[in-house]
Parts: structure tokens; C-alpha cells; sequence
């Protein structure tokens, strides 16, 4: 008789939500990281702007003009990129918090089954024991 977890079921369907958390956690991860290199990429463009006003001599007003939007417009950039930043800085660490839950369910689970199938593998061996006592009895009994 082989042993069979009871809870096999509830068993898979933590381990599919800790695939899933995994997953998200991932993503959102991949996304944290996409955005800190377009925040480098304004960083530095924001350093090109800026090494072009430095470079002013003689340039036009409307020049300047044009330089300084450039700059504004970068700023803005970033100030929106730092936010989105921020806001899928507490979404990793949520989803990290989620995994980290599924992960300890998972552990959990499978440390109950582990002692089921201990305590299944006991029941067996001590009424294989108890046949085998029987047996023994039977044949003694038969010899005398």
C-alpha cells in the first residue's frame, strides 16, 4: 500500500501560487530595472544639456533659450521617472513580502507530508511487524 498525502491537492495549489508569486516578483523586478537605466540614460543626458550650456560663448539668446527647455524637459522626465521609480520600489517589496509568504506555506506543507508519510511509514512497518509476529506464533505453534 503506497503512501498517498491527503492534503495532496492544497499541496500543488500552493506550490502553483508560489510559481505565481515568483513570477510577479520577477516582472516587477525587470520593470524596477528597466527604469534605473532610463533614469542613467537622463542622467547622462541630462549631463549632455548641461556640458552645452557650459559651452556658451557667444551663443544667441534663443540658443540659451532652447538649451534651458531641454534642461526643463529633462527634469521633468525624471522627476516622473523617480516617482514610477518609488512606486514600483513598493511594489517589489510587496511582491517580495508575497513571496516570501507562499514560500514559508509551501515549507510548511511539505513538512506536514513529510511527517504524514513518517507516521504512515510507522503504521506500516509496525503491522508488517505484527504479521510477521503472528506468523511466528503460527509456526511455533504448529512445532509443538
Amino acid at each position: 500500500m503506497a503512501f498517498k498525502f491527503s492534503y495532496q491537492k492544497v499541496l500543488d495549489f500552493k506550490e502553483r501560487e508560489k510559481e505565481f508569486a515568483k513570477q510577479e516578483y520577477g516582472s516587477v523586478k525587470l520593470r524596477q530595472l528597466e527604469l534605473e537605466e532610463q533614469l542613467d540614460g537622463l542622467a547622462m543626458e541630462k549631463d549632455k544639456v548641461f556640458n552645452q550650456y557650459n559651452d556658451v560663448d557667444r551663443k544667441k539668446v534663443s540658443d540659451l533659450q532652447t538649451i534651458q527647455q531641454e534642461m526643463e524637459h529633462v527634469n521633468r522626465k525624471m522627476k516622473q521617472l523617480q516617482a514610477k521609480s518609488e512606486e514600483i520600489h513598493l511594489e517589489v517589496e510587496q511582491k517580495h513580502q508575497v513571496l516570501i509568504e507562499r514560500l514559508q506555506e509551501v515549507k510548511m506543507w511539505n513538512q506536514w507530508r513529510k511527517k504524514s508519510r513518517a507516521a504512515f511509514q510507522k503504521q506500516m512497518d509496525q503491522k508488517e511487524q505484527a504479521l510477521l509476529d503472528e506468523m511466528a506464533v503460527l509456526r511455533y505453534s504448529h512445532k509443538v
